[in-house]
């Protein structure tokens, strides 16, 4: 279910000031609708409707914003569909979605004061800023992750499963073709460690029984790590041990109706079990145990645009021809494969520092990336006619 496949931009931890505020808004996901229709009680400004493929975005941000907007939700519905096949349904009708330049608009709209987005139960809320950056893309990929939850899987999901793959999809990469999932940021590998040291986090049973009622009536930073830490552990634990168990839970509670606890009893047995492999994977593992994919998402994000250079019969010789003209602005593209620039900039800051680069032969259909440690990140692409298909990154395992 969450195997690693393709990747993207690296998006930034919320940084440790803002992770109150962060709670507030998380906590709100089903606190009911808070405007039934925000373009209604907006005297100013005027949003502008705008259909994709999955998603009715109203919004009141610049051309090119509302062009990474686009893009984004859109990736974003395809991923968690992807992500949840198993145990999920079909989006059946497009999802409304309100991004706001400016807080005070957002909160006009129902959005709460201290909040930076919200899915009411009916609309996904956010503020995106003069310039969406790192911070929206994060707020919205977790609330829209609630959103679809909503529409799309029925059943009685726990709060802690509900939020969790919320947070897990709140870190995901965007590499303009798709998503890299499965990352642990260290800032948050570090407060996991020393909350399980520190016995901060309730045991894993008192943890499963959290109603929702309690978790937003106590808004506790540690529950969200731990319901992400337990989410990310049984999606890639030891090695995705226990993938093909949990799509077996979320499927029995989801499509079966059978209740979570019999669910979980069918498929894993006893929560004491669980809880000291939960506890021995994470005290286990390295620091930055994810760069692996946090540098597919790098090699992705640049095969992309090397992707859209060649369907526009722009080729290169040398991998540094092709880095002078994405430093310079010179790549070209397809007018509806256009991707944001700051994309292009993000992972140009980044390639250097991931190994040695080179073109692949003989018809440069790709990118290759060794690193130190003689792994290979290997960067391909399709495709069809003068469009872009589909990008791929393979990695190729160095010394230990």
């Amino acid at each position: 279910m969450y195997a690693a496949r393709r990747t993207s931009q690296s998006l930034l931890p919320l940084a440790p000031q803002l992770l109150a505020v962060r709670i507030v808004r998380l906590a709100l996901v089903s606190a009911g609708p808070l405007c039934s229709r925000p373009d209604a009680c907006l005297a100013e400004p005027q949003l502008s409707r705008f259909e994709t493929k999955y998603y009715v975005l109203h919004t009141d941000l610049e051309p090119d914003g509302v062009r990474e907007a686009s893009i984004r939700v859109d990736r974003m519905g395809e991923e968690y569909h992807a992500r949840t096949t198993p145990f999920a349904g079909t989006i059946e009708s497009k999802l409304p979605v309100y991004l706001f330049r400016r807080a005070d608009d957002y909160r006009a709209a129902g959005g709460p004061p201290g909040s930076a987005g919200v899915y009411t139960g009916q609309s996904l809320m956010a503020v995106a800023g003069d310039v969406a950056g790192p911070r929206t893309w994060e707020v919205l990929q977790h609330e829209g992750f609630h959103q679809f939850i909503h529409a799309v899987i029925g059943g009685d999901i726990p709060i802690w499963v509900n939020e969790g793959l919320a947070e897990y999809f709140s870190h995901a990469v965007f590499t303009g073709d798709g998503f890299e999932t499965g990352l642990i940021p260290q800032p948050r590998l570090e407060r996991v460690r020393r909350r399980i040291q520190e016995k901060e986090f309730k045991s894993i049973q008192e943890m499963m029984e959290l109603q929702h009622g309690e978790w937003n009536h106590s808004l506790r930073a540690e529950n969200y790590d731990q319901a992400w830490s337990m989410v990310h552990f049984l999606a890639h634990g030891d090695d995705g041990r226990y993938d093909a168990a949990f799509n077996g839970f979320l499927q029995a509670v989801s499509l079966q109706r059978i209740t979570w606890q019999g669910a979980w009893l069918q498929h894993f047995g006893y929560a004491d079990e669980f809880e000291s492999r939960w506890r021995e994977y994470w005290e286990g593992l390295p620091d930055n145990p994810t760069e692996t994919r946090y540098a597919q998402a790098t090699v992705a994000t640049l095969t992309g645009f090397l992707a859209r250079a060649a369907s526009q019969r722009q080729t290169f010789k040398t991998v540094d021809e092709f880095f002078a003209a994405a430093q310079a602005g010179g790549l070209k593209s397809h007018a509806s494969d256009w991707l944001p620039p700051a994309l292009l900039q993000q992972a140009m800051a980044e390639h250097s520092a991931l190994g040695t680069w080179s073109v692949e032969r003989p018809n440069g259909a790709g990118l290759i990336c060794v690193r130190s440690d003689g792994s290979r990140h290997v960067g391909r692409f399709q495709l069809r006619g003068s469009r872009v298909a589909g990008v791929e990154v393979r990695t190729t395992p160095g010394r230990k």
